[in-house]
């Protein structure tokens, strides 16, 4: 079987319902950050490195989440 890849403009409309997206790559304090959907939770990888998991299956929410526990550190 294929892997099939999501339409950009389908990415986006997912995104702003909350809906799952597979993976999301965003720029955060000079970082690439990769944030990959596992079952129930965002993996978060800094250069191929899992640096932290966060429970939810909102793209958005992980991000936030993420940026928020980083800016405690």
């Amino acid at each position: 079987m294929k892997d099939r890849k999501i339409d950009p403009i389908a990415k986006i409309a997912m995104r702003s319902r909350g809906i799952t997206v597979k993976e999301k790559r965003v720029r955060f304090q000079g970082e690439i950050i990769v944030f990959k959907y596992n079952e129930d939770r965002y993996d978060v990888f800094v250069d191929e490195i899992k640096v932290d998991a966060i429970i939810t299956n909102n793209i958005n929410d992980a991000i936030e989440t993420y940026k928020q526990r980083k800016a405690k550190l």
